[in-house]
């Protein structure tokens, strides 16, 4: 397995408003929407087309890559949310996001991604994968969840 982990990052939130968040798609899918129209800018965003969401699955397109499809396996309130993927990808891929409530306002969060990637696909998708799981860990850490409940 492929593990790429995220610098940890700081959001000036509590932790609960955080986890509400991270841990039901249909508010993930807004954010997306959100960003492919230039409300919240960001590179990853705009390559991601056609967002369908329920609380917990998302399914979307990531231009010049193809379908994706994840679920959420395991929530931790309010420490933890697992994704998995839905079998779309032609490997196997977890990816996890932990919080830690540092201080009262003062929440840390770290993305952490397993991929089964052969050795082709190691070389050819790792640079990406750790490109984007830093872009969604800092897309993270700047949304201000006090104005999202």
């Amino acid at each position: 397995m492929t593990r790429i982990v995220s610098d940890v990052k700081r959001i000036d939130s509590e932790i609960a408003p955080v986890y509400a968040f991270i841990s039901d798609f249909n508010r993930l899918g807004e954010l997306i929407k959100m960003a492919r129209r230039g409300e919240q800018a960001g590179e990853l965003a705009g390559k991601i087309e056609e967002v369908r969401t329920t609380g917990d699955t998302c399914t979307f397109v990531v231009a010049g890559f193809g379908e994706v499809g994840m679920k959420i396996e395991e929530r931790q309130e309010p420490t933890l949310v697992k994704f998995g993927g839905d079998g779309r990808l032609p490997f196997a891929f977890n990816v996890w996001i932990q919080l830690l409530e540092h201080a009262p306002g003062d929440t840390r969060l770290r993305v952490t991604c397993e991929a089964g990637l052969n050795m082709m696909m190691k070389m050819m998708l790792k640079g990406k994968l750790e490109k984007g799981i830093d872009q969604l860990a800092e897309g993270l850490a700047r949304l201000p969840y006090a104005l999202m409940h």
